[in-house]
């Protein structure tokens, strides 16, 4: 039943970051809830089933860091976590905090505004739920707003369709002729799931990637009991580091080694395994030297030519691009290829024209013949998960069509100007980073940010708005981009800047300047009474609210 809820906190979202804000939130006292769209807790790990399903961060390292016991304590098989081990997870964190009773689900927010005369939030749900909140958490995720390409014809498709971010477990693909779209993370391992199971597929490659081995295996107890010994070194270091995926980041450059030892370390890098690892794990110029780039890059060109059999399979799957997207690991991928049942279409030399009844048309006029169609095409990452909600500020403004002209923008990736007490939960341009150690940082910022204003509100009786100065909000933009400039990121249509979505204004939603030297710069806008916010929370400034 629909009800009126007066609380000092809401929470939209209840993945990684919707998890540990409730839990914060609660934990300094105030009264909060969490509501999600979806039936339980998992945010992307919730949606996100499809075959093969798994984080590319070590086990060890993707998980909350806040309760030393439950980090030395909860289990873990292998040095990669599946969707269920995640879900698991998050469901067992849930459990142990005693969160749940403070959950909503199947509940969606389809606007929130700001009153300026009370200083308060009123958010409205489909279920006819109405919240009246001082602080307001969007906790919606970076990746929620699915893309799926427009293809003519696609509603004449007389078999079924599946986008991977709404998987269900009734899908059956054994004996099927399955097609998948794109090849980026998901796509790389779904084909590696499904290759044994189906009749035939079709791999519609448009960007080939750049796939290292992941070198998951089972984690013996010994290694298990080392990192439960040194878990505080272990956190102290990625924390400080760039990515903080736990992976070595060396201040060697490339050609400081002779071609035979660094022949031998990127094999030593292969070997190992993991994508992050074998980006930034033996050199320190890969993403921002273009010649060290290609002979990275060549080196895994070498490795397609010796896995992959079938010449014209060969060239489809070999990338000629700069090696900068997201590094992506995977084991049997290319080895899939070599499957009789498993074929490379090459849309970027004869893209889609439509699809038909009966299957997927390109351009040459070939029907590749199909009963299923699964789109690996990502998400309007970001700033897209914001499309679908009215967030209305001062003024009436609507944050998604602030930022939709020229890109989102946001100070820290936390506050929005003309949008008092929105606390975003990794918004545009938080720091790019493994998730749960930068959202845990971001969120520990959020809370001295609301610890700081329940002093001021307690103190003069007024509520304390929490918001940007402009001028912050311009030069952490600004900030933002100047972090990619100069790395072979900049260079390619990635997601990771909204290239992958026809129309989209270009912009960098991400902060690239490592969680390191991110932690830095909170300590010291804290050290410094909170700069860059609109005084009374922060300093003295031309606009003052209280």
């Amino acid at each position: 039943m629909a009800q009126e809820h007066h609380l000092d906190a809401l929470v939209v979202g209840a993945g990684f970051g919707g998890i540990y804000a409730l839990y914060s939130l609660l934990k300094e006292g105030l009264t909060a809830q969490a509501i999600d769209n979806a039936p339980d807790v998992g945010g992307t790990w919730y949606w996100n089933r499809y075959p093969g399903a798994l984080s590319d961060s070590w086990s060890h390292l993707y998980r909350f860091t806040f309760d030393p016991e439950l980090l030395r304590s909860y289990p873990w098989r292998k040095r990669y976590l599946t969707q269920p081990e995640i879900l698991k997870y998050l469901q067992h964190v849930v459990e142990r905090y005693h969160l749940r009773p403070h959950m909503q689900f199947s509940t969606r927010m389809q606007n929130a505004e700001w009153n300026d005369a009370t200083k308060t939030w009123t958010v409205r749900c489909h279920t006819g739920d109405v919240f009246h909140v001082r602080y307001l958490f969007t906790a919606l995720g970076l990746l929620l707003k699915a893309h799926i390409p427009a293809m003519p014809g696609i509603e004449r498709f007389q078999g079924e369709i599946h986008h991977t971010s709404d998987w269900t477990p009734d899908v059956a693909l054994e004996n099927q002729r399955v097609g998948v779209i794109g090849v980026g993370s998901t796509g790389v391992q779904v084909v590696s799931a499904i290759a044994d199971q189906v009749k035939s597929l079709h791999v519609f490659v448009r960007h080939p990637q750049y796939v290292v081995p992941s070198g998951n295996r089972d984690v013996t107890a010994p290694e298990r009991d080392l990192i439960n010994q040194n878990y505080r070194a272990i956190l102290a270091d990625a924390r400080t580091s760039t990515f903080a995926m736990g992976t070595p980041e060396p201040s060697r450059t490339l050609r400081s080694l002779s071609p035979a030892d660094r022949a031998l370390l990127m094999e030593e890098l292969w070997q190992t395994g993991n994508g992050f690892m074998f980006m930034v794990g033996g050199f320190s110029d890969i993403v921002t030297d273009d010649a060290a780039n290609e002979e990275m890059a060549q080196f895994i060109r070498n490795k397609i030519a010796g896995i992959v059999e079938d010449p014209q399979k060969r060239a489809v799957l070999t990338p000629r691009e700069p090696y900068g997207r997201r590094p992506l690991c995977n084991d049997g991928y290319y080895e899939a290829f070599n499957r009789d049942n498993v074929f490379a279409v090459d849309v970027s030399t004869h893209a889609i024209t439509e699809v038909t009844p009966d299957g997927i048309r390109t351009a040459d006029g070939t029907v590749h013949e199909l009963d299923v169609i699964i789109f690996a095409t990502g998400f309007d990452a970001m700033d897209g998960s914001y499309a679908g909600v009215g967030i209305q500020g001062r003024g009436g403004q609507n944050l998604y069509d602030l930022w939709k002209p020229s890109g989102p923008s946001s100070y820290i990736g936390m506050s929005v100007s003309g949008f008092p007490n929105l606390l975003l939960v990794n918004g545009p341009h938080m720091v790019f980073a493994n998730i749960p150690l930068s959202l845990e940082t971001s969120v520990d910022f959020t809370m001295d940010l609301v610890r700081r204003s329940e002093e001021i509100s307690t103190r003069t009786g007024c509520q304390c708005e929490i918001e940007a100065s402009e001028e912050a909000q311009r030069a952490w933009t600004d900030e933002s981009r100047s972090s990619l400039a100069g790395t072979v990121f900049e260079k390619l249509p990635s997601w990771l800047l909204g290239k992958n979505i026809d129309g989209k204004a270009p912009s960098v939603p991400f902060y690239f300047g490592g969680l390191g030297k991110f932690r830095a710069l909170l300590a010291d806008i804290k050290a410094k009474g909170f700069e860059g916010f609109q005084s009374p929370l922060g300093p003295a400034g031309p606009k003052t609210r209280l």
